[in-house]
């Protein structure tokens, strides 16, 4: 297999990222092209970059869609400064016997590429794809690249790239000035960093933990895991502690409508698992269970019984998510506040759905 390793900070990755990646595989014939996003960039190091976490997660998204895309952890992996040489030979140590590794990456990083470190061995030892960006031009790339063949006897490949006027910068300066940048990125990235921008640090430390849950659940129970992604992420964009109580109890439908309305999430399961997602409801469909249940036991959560619910939910989706709705009706009910209509019906609901599972009979959501 020849395999592409795209090189970057990917903070975030946009549609021109993806052109670039899908152009260098076909036309380098490459099997698989992987991200592989920077941990300190060299020439950078004074500049503020996003958390790993949060890049790692939006190209996660971003390539979910491609069955020849993926993403590498090996630079995060090596820490401190990342240096390609180092970073290529660690994961070529890796490959199989006849597998191949080829460095992916933009034609103004390429330009410079005689200034990095160790780019001898680099130019020497792997093949290089350079895709042509903005402000490159073509007979320009083509003499640079012919010296560097000469000189170090370089295998190079000049992709002839749509030429997609988009930087992580611009995009980064619309996110925090609240311009649109919607159709500069993959629409789950969109969604991710409307999401984050949205919410406290705290909070999306929350939200990302109900996102690894719920995922994980979907996958389980055999719920479509993008949807549970997609609800797990923006469940909370609505929730404001300085609104009081009536906040708390009603942000989730408040996010649904935000989500639909101004994030473009049609599907209704998702939008449902939004909305009730913080008093459940008589029918809950099995993603509306996993985001709720989600929500109230992810692993931050640190109330007295928390575990114990996590693990029966685990084990058994609609037990859990019942027991869950049985003893937030009784806190509720201590504190003096009467639990909504909706979290009766939905107890209700989840008994008689565990009651029929136990006899034998089939239940379809």
């Amino acid at each position: 297999m020849r395999i592409g390793l795209f090189g970057g900070t990917f903070d975030p990755v946009h549609m021109g990222h993806l052109i670039l990646a899908e152009n260098a595989r076909k036309l380098a014939g490459l099997d698989k092209v992987l991200f592989m996003p920077v941990n300190i960039q060299p020439f950078k190091q004074d500049r503020k970059v996003t958390d790993a976490d949060d890049r790692l997660r939006m190209l996660a998204a971003a390539v979910e869609t491609n069955a020849c895309f993926g993403v590498t952890k090996i630079e995060l992996e090596l820490s401190g400064v990342s240096y390609t040489i180092d970073s290529l030979r660690a994961f070529a140590a890796k490959l199989d016997p006849g597998d191949e590794a080829v460095f992916i990456l933009g034609a103004d990083m390429f330009m410079n590429i005689e200034k990095w470190y160790r780019s001898d061995e680099l130019l020497r030892d792997f093949e290089i794809v350079a895709g042509r960006r903005p402000g490159t031009d073509s007979a320009e790339l083509a003499g640079f690249a012919a010296g560097l063949k000469s000189r170090y006897g370089a295998r190079i490949t000049e992709v002839d790239n749509p030429l997609v006027d988009i930087s992580g910068t611009d995009i980064r300066g619309e996110a925090s000035g609240g311009g649109t940048f919607r159709y500069m990125v993959p629409d789950d990235v969109w969604r991710y960093l409307y999401a984050k921008g949205r919410l406290p640090e705290k909070k999306f430390a929350h939200t990302k933990r109900v996102m690894d849950l719920a995922v994980e659940w979907a996958g389980k129970n055999g719920v479509d895991t993008h949807k549970a992604w997609t609800a797990a992420l923006l469940h909370d964009i609505e929730k404001d502690k300085g609104q009081g109580v009536s906040n708390d109890l009603y942000h989730g439908r408040l996010a649904a409508a935000t989500a639909k309305s101004e994030l473009g999430v049609l599907d209704e399961d998702t939008l449902n698992a939004i909305s009730w997602h913080t008093m459940g409801r008589g029918g809950m469909s099995r993603l509306e269970m996993i985001i709720f249940a989600a929500d109230t036991v992810e692993p931050g959560r640190r109330y007295k019984g928390a575990e114990r619910l996590r693990k029966l939910c685990e084990e058994d989706l609609t037990a859990g998510t019942l027991q869950v709705l049985i003893e937030l009706r009784d806190y509720l009910e201590r504190k003096g506040i009467l639990p909504s209509d909706e979290t009766l019906e939905a107890i209700a609901y989840l008994s008689k759905m565990r009651e029929n599972s136990m006899w034998g009979f089939q239940t379809s959501r």
